[in-house]
């Protein structure tokens, strides 16, 4: 019994399997890896854009109609009558904030009107919905997200939600957006007079 030569086309060695309990780490850094890449555009490269709903590109308050059990205010600055009051969360205060915010032309907190964007977090397809929609007296419309604490999934979500106005902004037919967290309701209002004059 000799040595024997290995078959022909076996591997002489195999590339061990990464551990299991590795796995998520590394997908979560191909996801920031893959997230920091933009478009070069001294180089040419196209600038990246929205991917639009064919049947519906644009959305609109208009269609904002539902039923709740929860309670409701009444708005002066919001295209829909009724904000739910959920007074004892964050996003209650903060729709107070922007009822009363000087710098706010209008505001519509985003409850069945359908503004999605799409992010992935670890290797899975997940929906973000930010809090509120704000047009500043500046007319830079504010995709607003009311936040005490980030975790990795919420950082995804926040990158995605940056990227997405990035692409509203370089396709241009919706006017200038931008992306804001606040971590205080009770400084919104300072917050969104410094992005009026920013």
């Amino acid at each position: 019994m000799g040595w024997r030569p290995p078959e022909r086309n076996t591997p002489l060695c195999v590339a061990p399997r990464p551990e299991a309990w590795l796995e998520k780490y590394v997908a979560r850094m191909v996801e920031r890896l893959r997230d920091t890449i933009v478009s070069d555009d001294s180089e040419g490269e196209p600038p990246v854009l929205p991917v639009l709903n064919r049947c519906k590109p644009n959305g609109t308050t208009a269609e904002v109609d539902f039923k709740t059990t929860r309670p409701c205010y009444m708005t002066q600055r919001s295209h829909v009558n009724q904000v739910v009051a959920d007074m004892m969360s964050w996003e209650g205060s903060a729709a107070f904030r922007l009822e009363q915010g000087q710098a706010v032309k209008w505001y519509v907190r985003n409850d069945h009107l359908g503004l999605v964007i799409p992010y992935e977090y670890l290797g899975v397809d997940h929906s973000y919905e930010p809090d509120f929609l704000v047009r500043l007296a500046s007319d830079v419309i504010l995709v607003l997200e009311v936040k005490g604490f980030e975790d990795n999934q919420t950082k995804a979500k926040h990158d995605a939600a940056k990227r997405w106005v990035m692409a509203v902004n370089n396709w241009g037919q919706l006017g200038r957006w931008d992306f804001h967290v606040c971590r205080n309701p009770l400084l919104l209002g300072k917050e969104l007079l410094f992005l009026k004059s920013a």
